[in-house]
């Protein structure tokens, strides 16, 4: 990566994104110290850069395999993307040369980055090479490969200086004295504003450029940036986060780095004096120090108890919960309202944005509220899988829909319990324009097994009649209706204890005796689903002749939308004074990002 990109609102950015002023020149010199000797005297460093340099050169024949490493090749014509040549792509600044000295520099001298003193670290063409990179280059380029250098270097044109581009030249030089294969085609360089194309500190348009050209195989840097833009990276994080250790090769580097700008960047403000924005990072920085972890385990009981003669099930809506990092990269692209989010995206929608983001305090509200339910089992809808499911139900294990969108279902249940996850039940889906079953086995191959599907069905249509014509969503939802009930008579059928558990999106209470007008028409849910044929398809709703009991005291609604619907064998399991519903508090609800959906569940006995 190269120092120049680093940049911080209000200021000239570099390794240090500090004022003029000494006091703050040397409160971030302090701050700098450790990161820049660790890169410079420890052992620890020099063998992890070498470590990952062979693990690269090892790569180098797999890497051979069809497939590319550059996003903006892979919806290239397969044919046309084997035909080109091959190409390694790497980033230059502590990727390939070592600039800590020109960091070392500023920390002795008590100096904060300035642009002058940069340039004349790079005219000088001093940099020694990261450890172990000159190996894996020299074998890329023996076996044929084409080696690319990709830096945010700028190209600048000066009129007293006879070079068009002098930071080029020198930069050459600095590769060709430390004999890196390529250095003498000035093609093999690729600086920041070569080009007026290249303009930005992003590098997609260079890699664009190779891509039109070459075949890339193997990219490595020390930014995340050198691969893909942040944004993208935490929307597709599953799918992209396997390339690192097989196409991608990331290098460390505690100096600096764009996720350095990350978490200063919304501390100053547009023509905020230097040493005022310098003092205002360091601030935010240490704000964003956590020093205080996340309970391992929710609830004192922690793991299951073999010998436990009840299990405790519920369901929960968590609206929207996503991590931390994810919402920062999200919300910004959020989608306006009206817009459409397919299952294969991964977005937010601008409406909801303001109240999702969610700190550390609003997590510990959650997790107080899921010791409450004390669960074994508990069936998630709208959660952004494990890593944020985690946030709220420590120490549990998880079955999580695999789809992309955010809003996934899923089951957090107790560490020990016995379980499978199953694969998912994508009917419900309706091709995936919806959010998709997720089904988990309890106690598999024991007396005690049951089968439990988690539900999140589509919204819209929660009282009515289910044919309205007026109302696109009842159509949505009454498609949904068929593969439901297949995937419950099934049950019935294998003589499967079964339960759905989830947010129906449907006030069942109200709907109907019949499922079905004179036409044949589908007009109430709940006759459909719960018509007892075949045999042990007959449903309980736990939450059917109790008393509703809001999720906050001034709360509009008076009907149960998320339920438990237990098969006629798993009902007599069900406790039935164990209806559990965990409200919120107006206070706790006023002062946190907690949901519009609060818990319910039910105890069942266990043989």
């Amino acid at each position: 990566m190269c120092l120049r990109g680093v940049v911080v609102v209000g200021l000239v950015g570099g390794l240090l994104a500090v004022a003029p002023a000494a006091r703050a020149d040397q409160q971030t010199s302090r701050e700098q110290l450790h990161a820049t000797l660790w890169m410079q005297r420890s052992a620890e460093y020099r063998e992890l850069v070498a470590q990952t340099w062979r693990l690269a050169t090892e790569r180098l024949e797999a890497a051979r395999a069809p497939g590319t490493a550059a996003l903006e090749q892979q919806t290239m014509d397969a044919v046309k993307l084997a035909s080109l040549p091959t190409a390694i792509v790497v980033d230059l600044d502590e990727t390939v040369l070592d600039n800590s000295f020109y960091q070392a520099r500023l920390l002795r001298d008590r100096e904060g980055y300035q642009e002058s003193s940069w340039r004349a670290w790079m005219l000088q063409a001093s940099a020694p090479a990261v450890p172990g990179v000159a190996e894996f280059l020299g074998a890329a380029a023996a076996a044929g490969h084409r080696v690319f250098y990709l830096t945010n270097r700028t190209c600048s044109v000066i009129a007293s200086e006879t070079v068009e581009c002098p930071e080029e030249a020198a930069t050459q030089r600095n590769l060709s004295a430390l004999g890196l294969p390529g250095a003498e085609d000035r093609d093999n360089l690729l600086l920041r504003g070569e080009r007026p194309e290249w303009r930005g500190s992003e590098k997609g348009s260079r890699r664009a450029w190779i891509a039109a050209r070459y075949r890339i195989i193997l990219m490595a840097g020390d930014d995340l940036r050198d691969f893909v833009d942040r944004p993208l990276f935490a929307a597709r994080r599953a799918e992209l986060a396997p390339l690192f250790g097989t196409r991608w090769f990331l290098l460390p580097n505690a100096m600096y780095g764009s996720w350095e700008r990350e978490l200063a960047d919304p501390a100053c403000e547009a023509g905020m004096a230097q040493d005022e924005c310098a003092a205002r990072v360091l601030a935010r920085k240490y704000a964003l120090l956590d020093a205080d972890p996340a309970p391992l385990e929710l609830t004192p009981r922690g793991a299951w108890d073999p010998s436990a003669k009840r299990l405790r099930v519920a369901s929960w809506n968590i609206e929207y919960l996503v991590e931390p990092a994810t919402y920062a990269a999200l919300a910004p692209a959020c989608v306006s309202d009206g817009g459409r989010i397919s299952g294969a995206e991964r977005a937010l929608p601008c409406g909801v944005v303001p109240r999702l983001d969610r700190t550390k305090a609003d997590f510990a509200a959650l997790r107080d509220y899921a010791a409450r339910i004390d669960g074994d089992v508990i069936a998630l809808q709208e959660v952004d899988g494990p890593r944020a499911a985690a946030h709220v139900f420590p120490g549990y294990q998880f079955c999580f829909s695999a789809r992309p969108n955010v809003q996934k279902n899923g089951f957090a249940i107790r560490r020990g319990l016995p379980h499978r996850c199953e694969p998912e039940y994508l009917p419900l889906s309706l091709a995936d324009t919806q959010r998709r079953g997720v089904v988990v086995t309890l106690f598999p191959g024991t007396d005690n097994e049951m089968t439990l599907l988690s539900v999140h069905l589509k919204s819209g249509c929660p009282a009515g009649p289910m044919n309205d014509a007026a109302n696109p969503a009842c159509a949505i939802l009454s498609s949904q209706v068929e593969p439901l009930e297949q995937w419950i008579d099934a049950q019935a059928r294998a003589g499967k204890r079964f339960g759905l558990l989830g947010d129906f999106n449907r006030r069942l209470i109200l709907d109907g005796r019949e499922a079905r007008n004179a036409s044949g028409q589908l007009v109430n849910l709940w006759p459909e689903i719960a018509d007892g044929d075949p045999r042990g398809a007959a449903l309980i709703d736990v939450t059917r002749g109790t008393r509703f009991v809001k999720c906050v005291d001034n709360d509009p609604f008076e009907h149960y939308i998320d339920t438990l619907l237990l098969g006629s064998d798993l009902a007599q399991r069900w406790q039935r004074s164990s209806k559990i519903r965990v409200p919120y508090s107006r206070t706790d609800f006023e002062r946190y990002k907690l949901s519009d959906h609060c818990p319910v569940g039910a105890e069942l006995s266990l043989h």
